[in-house]
């Protein structure tokens, strides 16, 4: 079998998010015969803007407060990459490592195209230097770049043995489970194909052609899953019946700041949630 996932781009922050992306992305390299290109992003126009800019005398010093600041956040992110490339080398997998100056958002989404996939935590603190909290670097990641995003928590994703798929028949669903296919073939997970707020008819629909489209593909552990209840309620009832979820697989709609397409803000909620590691795709 040939593998698809053949360029994984990891940002890297000083979170702790970044090392269960790190492991996250070592485990897909490792499976697929991957490269990994590690890439931090000096902020340095939002630390030069940070600085209420000084007039007179006080001018030189203000101009070695923000290099200060701009030494001290390059030092912490080639820290980073090395920590990153540490890790790599340990996993055995083919990795690179660049750092770039300028707006993270901006310079991420530029090298994305480039990808089979991002790798990232669910939380991202590219504005360190500056805010010292997370950002919107993965909502904008979701809302601009072209490969799917595999969004993680601080612990990673171990395995890939058993993912849920959130599928209502809609563009981003089905480009998400489409997504999700190569990444899977490897691993041969467990799938759990999940509807909720769907009559009897359609979730026979959706769900019956999402498993023949599956089984086309050689996977066989397929399980269906369907509620009346609204999609909050019965995802924390699938939850409570299926142990052990490693993945959870969504679709939303490009350029809509998180909005998905299954439930209004199911998404959101899954980020905000953080317990889980989410496939993202649109």
């Amino acid at each position: 079998m040939k593998a698809s996932i053949r360029r994984i781009l990891l940002p890297v922050d000083p979170s702790v998010f970044t090392d269960g992306a790190t492991e996250t992305a070592c485990l897909i390299a490792k499976t697929h015969d991957a490269q990994i290109s590690a890439v931090a992003v000096l902020d340095s126009p939002e630390i030069r803007a940070s600085l209420v800019p000084a007039i007179g005398p006080y001018y030189p010093m203000m101009v070695d407060e923000v290099q200060k600041m701009i030494n001290h956040a390059d030092h912490v992110l080639k820290e980073c990459l090395e920590r990153c490339a540490t890790a790599c080398e340990k996993a055995g997998v083919a990795h690179r490592e660049t750092e770039y100056e300028g707006i993270p958002a901006e310079m991420l989404i530029g090298s994305a195209i480039f990808y089979d996939l991002i790798v990232t935590g669910l939380e991202t603190s590219f504005h360190f230097e500056t805010r010292g909290s997370s950002g919107q670097s993965l909502y904008d990641l979701l809302d601009h770049t072209a490969p799917p995003v595999l969004a993680v928590p601080a612990t990673g994703m171990k395995k890939l043995e058993k993912v849920v798929v959130a599928f209502d028949g809609s563009i981003g669903s089905a480009r998400a489970l489409h997504d999700l296919i190569p990444l899977a073939l490897p691993f041969d997970p467990e799938f759990i194909l999940f509807v909720a707020e769907k009559t009897q008819p359609q979730t026979d629909f959706l769900l019956g052609n999402a498993e023949l489209l599956l089984r086309a593909h050689g996977f066989s552990k397929i399980t269906r899953w369907s509620s009346d209840s609204h999609v909050e309620t019965a995802y924390d009832e699938l939850l409570a019946d299926e142990k052990g979820i490693d993945l959870v697989t969504l679709g939303i709609q490009a350029r809509n700041r998180v909005k998905d397409l299954f439930v209004g803000n199911f998404t959101k909620s899954l980020i905000t949630r953080g317990d889980i590691p989410l496939f993202l795709s649109h």
